[in-house]
């Protein structure tokens, strides 16, 4: 017997108020798992090329894992895919919380939208039946406000929602869908898609059993799993790689990095990541003043401590944990002072305090957390805002635009007052909000004057909060994968936190194989960005294998009872991540259009700080994951003959 996938997805046309179910072979689930794997082949195979994201005939799909809700850890993710207004090519965003697991207890692996309703409507999603429901009264409402509603509707409070605040509805390409009331899907612009289809919200709610081929197995692989994470020895293997990693830095600094718990799965389990918000400002992983500031020297290693993990606790009212995970990042937060005061809000992730903290040069603890309540209510992407929001203080500075400009307000360096304003213009699309809501990249077009200098992006999308001037693996992801600037899906770091040689022979062979350190690193990344198609196409959230050794092809072959080898995974990896990137090329994207920001490489290195002098030669380390992966350098995209070896060729005939 076959496990971890229920067979079938549905397609729900919102202009028709139709459904069609579409079941699925074993050899479909063996070619793409599910996740962003079923999700990229639905999409390609269905959607015309070319359309306008926003059009009536553009695809959205809400896409579980091939092992959420079975008995893995670590296996709460869900993924969203459709074509990203912001980058015009492949788009996808993801999320922990609950809804993955509901989605597939529904019946259905995956569940895409297409046409747009007439009026705002929100769709009711059970084992038995597919409701479609007027959310004319919920439009404008902000994302608690709606699930909440929708759930004492159906009278069920375990109903998992999945919904679009004010930004969705106005379009704004910053935005995403959100899910346990400030869980979200943040990237790529989704929740641009989901609003123009006028869909406020989905609802999930399912009773049907998920199969597993070898229970036993699976109980005795996750077993191991657990006690592996209790004795902690993933995690410090994992503390000393970190340290490792940054130990030139800390040393070159001079600065001494507090350390508030030994190990990352303790820093995890009592901070989240914003125990991070400290060590990586400290060492040059947190970039600073919109990628042009020197790091501490620029912010102040006393003002780095105002938003530390122990500041924040203070202001702790519980901890959580998403589904089938053992760790427990998550938390809830009292707000206690602001426009906000007495709610309860999810903590802040690392980069949400990063964005509207050191980038912005703004140290105001309360700022950055009613900026990221208003986000996590609107339903808008904290990284993209917080970039946004740097480009025009920056612009401001240089006299590009002014008080006139911005209808008032006079932009600057930790101007905090100043930033809640223009995040909340942002989210309205008020007066010069309007301008910046759609991103950097469009922002600049439409101010010209050179501002195009400072809107730091790839290929339309924001940079995160990682610095790949640190880390060059960062900048192969931002500028060479299917969906640019993101930081979620390898880097240098990332191969030696998920030990990939450990987990992936294959992977150890060919660094053993490469000549020279840069050819030894970029196998590396190559090893790690397929795992991490393996690992969003089955819903594994990359905390797992960051704090306890993660056996990824035992948790599969368990589940599934298919007894393939690594090498069999990897070429569904491979297949994969293949697929997205012509899925851009069939869009008429080509590789130039990703080039990355002049700042992000360090062409005009820093001259002081903990990332003094640095610079990545981003074309060769391109060239050297190109041939690995036997893309094309002129379109990015797979060669006619990798395409055919993967059997992805006739998609695009």
């Amino acid at each position: 017997m076959a496990g971890g996938f229920m067979g079938k997805y549905v397609v729900i046309d919102l202009s028709k108020k139709k459904t069609e179910v579409v079941e699925l072979g074993e050899d479909f689930y063996k070619k793409y798992l599910s996740g962003y794997g079923l999700g990229a082949s639905v999409l390609t195979e269905r959607q015309k090329p070319g359309i306008d994201p926003l059009s009536p005939e553009a695809y959205l799909g809400f896409c579980s894992g091939l092992l959420t809700g079975t008995n893995t850890s670590f296996s709460g993710r869900v993924v969203m895919v459709g074509k990203s207004p912001l980058t015009g090519g492949w788009g996808d965003a993801n999320a922990g919380g609950f809804i993955s697991r509901e989605i597939k207890r529904t019946g259905y692996d995956a569940v895409f939208f297409t046409g747009a309703a007439k009026k705002p409507v929100w769709v009711n999603i059970t084992e038995d039946k597919i409701e479609f429901n007027d959310a004319s009264d919920l439009w404008g409402k902000d994302n608690i406000e709606t699930a909440n509603t929708i759930k004492e509707e159906l009278g069920d409070k375990r109903v998992q929602v999945a919904s679009i605040g004010v930004s969705g509805e106005k379009l704004s390409l910053l935005s995403g869908v959100t899910t346990d009331d400030g869980r979200i899907c943040a990237r790529s612009g989704l929740g641009a898609v989901m609003g123009s289809k006028n869909l406020k919200a989905v609802a999930f709610r399912g009773k049907l059993k998920i199969p597993v081929a070898d229970k036993e197995e699976l109980k005795k692989i996750t077993k191991s799993v657990l006690e592996g994470l209790r004795k902690s020895k993933g995690a410090d293997r994992v503390t000393v790689k970190l340290m490792g990693f940054f130990s030139k830095v800390i040393a070159r600094t001079g600065v001494t990095v507090p350390s508030t718990a030994s190990t990352v799965k303790e820093i995890f389990k009592k901070y989240g990541t914003s125990g991070l918000n400290v060590f990586s400002g400290m060492t040059g992983d947190t970039p600073i003043k919109n990628w042009d500031g020197v790091g501490y020297t620029d912010y102040g290693y006393d003002r780095f401590m105002n938003i530390n993990g122990d500041r924040i606790l203070e202001d702790h009212k519980k901890r959580y944990s998403c589904q089938q995970c053992p760790l427990g990042c998550g938390a809830i937060l009292k707000i206690k002072r602001g426009k906000f005061a007495g709610s309860d809000t999810h903590r802040p992730e690392y980069e949400t305090w990063g964005a509207f903290g050191p980038f912005q040069l703004n140290d105001d603890y309360d700022s950055i957390m009613e900026c990221n309540e208003m986000c996590n209510l609107a339903g808008i992407d904290t990284i993209s805002t917080g970039v946004v929001l740097a480009f025009a203080a920056e612009c401001f500075e240089k006299g590009i635009i002014n008080e006139e400009t911005t209808g008032g307000l006079k932009l600057g360096w930790g101007r905090s007052k100043e930033m809640v304003k223009l995040t909340e213009m942002i989210i309205n699309r008020e007066g010069f909000g309007d301008v910046l809501a759609d991103g950097v990249k469009i922002a600049a077009e439409k101010i010209g004057n050179g501002a195009e200098e400072f809107a730091v992006h790839a290929g339309g999308q924001e940079l995160p909060m990682h610095d790949s001037r640190l880390d060059p693996g960062f900048g192969i992801a931002y500028q060479c994968e299917p969906t640019p600037g993101r930081h979620t899906i390898s880097c240098y770091l990332y191969a030696s936190l998920f030990a990939v040689e450990k987990m992936l022979p294959e992977v150890k062979k060919a660094v053993k194989k490469a000549k020279g350190k840069v050819a030894k690193d970029v196998r590396r990344y190559h090893g790690t960005s397929l795992l991490m198609q393996l690992m969003n196409g089955c819903g594994i959230c990359e905390f797992g294998p960051m704090t306890v050794y993660l056996p990824m092809i035992d948790y599969m072959n368990a589940v599934t009872g298919w007894n393939m080898s690594s090498a069999e995974y990897l070429k569904t990896a491979e297949r994969i991540l293949s697929l997205r990137k012509a899925f851009n090329v069939r869009e008429g994207l080509v590789q130039a259009d990703f080039k990355l920001h002049d700042r992000a490489v360090g062409k005009v290195p820093l001259q002081e700080g903990p990332l003094k002098g640095a610079t990545i030669d981003i074309d060769g380390l391109q060239k050297e994951f190109f041939e690995l992966m036997d893309w094309d350098m002129t379109t990015g995209g797979p060669t006619p003959q990798k395409m055919k070896e993967l059997e992805i060729d006739s998609m695009f005939t």
